[in-house]
């Protein structure tokens, strides 16, 4: 299992947790707190394992990516649990993607932590020639704990809706197991408040600081933060009357940070994407692009599940991307490309030849996704039944595709020159902030209002993502605001897939709703590819029949914690 690193001058050498959120007290860290305040370098210490709570989709479902319980993907093995989601399997006593004692641990902790550093002076190590610049990087811990305790409340939010929200350090075992939930809006005001408190008391970037590392909050992580929690609150699942202000809102948020002067982030103009990993967005913790990652120890694991099997080292536990995601990919002309009866077409388009049906597309496919007749680590894949990548073969792809996204393809993962590297999961980066502006304005405003304050419309923020100079796609223009809606749920799909944001997209959506407009299948495709002396011939499959009920919009209460905490009652359905 890859660990996180996420901040490397901090090691994580004592502190460890996994109790239930209702059944411990501080103590369960040590007896006396002050073995641990009492001390700078353990206090320092403290805040680094509240850090490694951060998520990643790695392997974040019994080894699997969320992406394989949305229509992303699908996960080479049956028997993994990711399949639950979909199978009808999973239940309160059933629980899946189970981050309730893991966040609320997290929750706990910087509740813990912030009630212990207040005015503390670490004697101890006060004749340190750098006890000033510590002293400095200290007054900001409190900020960075503040940040995680909000970021953590989302993560509960986006699962169960309403949450319980502790006060500060409860040791209390009577209070602590019966405290209700608070209501979803009454989390993102909480969340929302938190962000405007610490934003400008943490710097923009700690690389211009007297103590020079990178690695941990910055103003423009708070930021995004925020932007993120109010598109989520003006959604349809949790904005049920549809009321515009929260739309305002989120626009109004994701506004402020396109347009602060003292941010530096921007689109590199090079890669999207590439296995030059130091010129990529992804594993690469130097583009301009990234706002807050999580860093993880050096490790190939994630390339064994994801390298191609026939790859000498592949162990047959890939996510494995969707036709669903494939159909997302537009023609470099702007265009649709359908596969129906085993014939490819792209009606309109002047570039799109049939015979190499992933050639001219939109370069996100390619650079995220690896398909049948494109080269990796040198070598040319093949899906096609009875190829060097495909079934018959045992645990290959069901869809007819592996994924690219952060699968380092210099990583070496058998033989003698195995090795592992170091890999960075994106929480936030500029693109997403410019989508999440561009579907708010749209739907606070339409696509072509430029509200006072704002310096462009939901159009424009919508092809700031489309046409940058690493994707170029066609701008998009004249569309009316659901056609708009449609357009970036589309760009959402392509430029976000496999970062952890479908799988909720689809839901705060209401997606699965009859009457949307935009709704999507529960079937899950693929391609068979066959190759008669070189001639391929291609089909769309049903790869998984998957069940849904609208339950399913939020996750249950673990059945564990209802019989703990009456009060807390259970999700609709569940």
């Amino acid at each position: 299992m890859i660990r996180n690193i996420i901040l490397s001058i901090f090691l994580l050498t004592f502190i460890t947790s996994c109790e239930d959120f209702l059944d411990y007290t501080e103590h369960s860290f040590y007896d006396d707190p002050e073995t641990i305040f009492g001390t700078y370098n353990r206090t320092r210490q403290f805040l680094a394992d509240i850090y490694s709570k951060l998520p990643t989709d790695y392997a974040s479902v019994d080894g699997a990516m969320r992406s394989g319980a949305s229509d992303e993907a699908e996960f080479v093995k049956q028997s993994n649990s990711i399949q639950r989601f979909t199978n009808g399997q999973w239940t309160s006593i059933n629980a899946l993607d189970n981050n309730w004692s893991k966040y609320y641990t997290g929750i706990r902790s910087a509740n813990l932590f912030l009630a212990q550093i207040e005015g503390r002076t670490f004697e101890d190590y006060k004749y340190n020639e750098d006890y000033d610049q510590e002293m400095e990087r200290y007054d900001k811990f409190q900020y960075e704990a503040r940040f995680l305790r909000a970021f953590f409340y989302l993560e509960l939010a986006k699962r169960y809706g309403d949450i319980p929200m502790p006060e500060g350090v409860i040791n209390d075992i009577d209070v602590i197991n019966s405290i209700e939930r608070s209501n979803f809006e009454d989390v993102i005001a909480y969340i929302v408040s938190e962000c405007d408190a610490i934003r400008d008391e943490l710097p923009v970037t700690w690389t211009n600081q007297v103590f020079v590392e990178t690695g941990r909050i910055t103003r423009g992580a708070v930021q995004a933060l925020k932007v993120r929690a109010l598109l989520y609150a003006a959604s349809p699942l949790h904005n049920t009357t549809n009321d515009v202000s929260k739309w305002e809102a989120a626009a109004t948020a994701a506004n402020a940070f396109v347009t602060n002067a003292d941010f530096a982030y921007s689109f590199d103009g090079t890669y999207y994407n590439s296995s030059n990993v130091a010129n990529g967005v992804f594993n690469n913790r130097n583009s301009p692009e990234l706002i807050c990652e999580v860093r993880q120890a050096n490790e190939n694991s994630f390339e064994k599940k994801n390298f191609p099997m026939g790859f000498e080292g592949a162990n047959g536990q890939a996510t494995c991307p969707s036709q669903n995601l494939i159909d997302a990919y537009q023609t470099t002309d702007g265009y649709d490309v359908i596969l129906d009866n085993g014939v490819w077409s792209a009606p309109g388009s002047a570039v799109f030849d049939p015979a190499n049906p992933f050639d001219n597309r939109d370069p996100r496919l390619l650079q995220s996704i690896i398909v049948n007749g494109k080269s990796w680590k040198g070598t040319t894949v093949e899906t096609f039944t009875g190829g060097l990548n495909g079934l018959p073969m045992a645990d290959a792809t069901p869809t007819g595709y592996y994924l690219k996204k952060y699968v380092r393809e210099d990583i070496e993962i058998a033989g003698s020159n195995a090795g592992p590297k170091e890999h960075a999961w994106v929480l936030f980066r500029l693109a997403e902030v410019y989508l999440n502006m561009a579907e708010a304005m749209n739907e606070a405003y339409g696509p072509t209002t430029v509200p006072a304050g704002f310096t462009m419309d939901a159009t424009t923020a919508l092809n700031m993502v489309r046409t940058r100079a690493a994707v170029g796609m066609p701008a998009v223009s004249g569309a009316s605001q659901a056609e708009l809606r449609a357009a970036i749920i589309r760009e959402r799909q392509v430029e976000l897939a496999f970062e952890d944001h479908r799988f909720w997209d689809v839901r705060r959506w209401r997606l699965f709703d009859n009457g949307n407009a935009n709704k999507v299948t529960e079937d899950i495709y693929g391609i068979q590819i066959t190759n008669a002396d070189g001639t391929l011939s291609y089909s769309k499959v049903l790869v998984d029949d998957r069940i849904w009920d609208d339950k399913m919009y939020l996750y249950p209460i673990p059945y564990t914690e209802t019989t703990i905490n009456p009060n807390l009652g259970q999700n609709p359905g569940w």
